[in-house]
């Protein structure tokens, strides 16, 4: 079976979002129109470090050091909120990518009485890479990470039946050693929501 070409690709997503968009013209979806959907700005940070890198195969690039040993074997991808010296010594290197020696230095600099690090480890399908599209600060979390997944550069030759791991490295602008609540999300529109957007940005 041939594998799914680049064009194959975007035109199923230009299908899943006729439908979407389709499902949310139905009566009772004016009710949203009032106040914009989405976070406020208020808690959005712009004034963050961000670093990515990518393995070209389906393994962790990271791995938290004080796991035991039956989950260290594990399939899981460790995920992190790093505030002290202490946690950033828990975030081992599994593998190491072009770009390792540098994403090394981008935690060593982190100083954590006014800096927070965030590591995230994502698995897109090789024709696809992982875009950071917002941060924001919510008065209940020390951090909320929006990612989206556009597709590589048309030069970039891949199969989306090969999974790849990218890890986001984002470094806050502020301390978060008395919090631990944090979280990360995705979904397929790299747009902005309505209430991060300008009346200047396009839709």
């Amino acid at each position: 079976m041939s594998l799914p070409t680049r064009r194959q690709v975007l035109r199923a997503g230009g299908a899943s979002l006729v439908a979407a968009l389709a499902g949310c013209s139905g009566e009772g979806s004016s009710s949203s129109l009032d106040e914009p959907h989405g976070p406020s700005p208020d808690a959005l940070v712009t004034d963050y470090d961000h670093l990515q890198l990518r393995n070209d195969a389906e393994t962790a690039i990271f791995r938290n050091a004080a796991r035991d040993d039956e989950r260290a074997g594990s399939s899981y991808f460790d995920n992190f909120l790093v505030t002290t010296d202490e946690e950033r010594g828990n975030v081992a290197v599994v593998v190491e990518p072009d770009g390792i020696d540098e994403a090394r230095a981008f935690i060593d600099e982190t100083d954590f009485d006014a800096q927070t690090l965030v590591i995230t480890q994502h698995r897109p399908d090789a024709c696809h890479r992982v875009k950071l599209l917002y941060v924001t600060n919510p008065p209940d979390s020390a951090v909320l990470l929006d990612f989206c997944y556009p597709l590589r550069p048309a030069s970039v030759e891949c199969s989306v039946d090969d999974r790849h791991v990218v890890a986001s490295l984002v470094r806050l602008p502020y301390s978060s050693q008395d919090e631990s609540g944090w979280g990360h999300g995705s979904g397929s529109s790299c747009h902005l929501p309505p209430s991060l957007r300008t009346e200047t940005e396009d839709a």
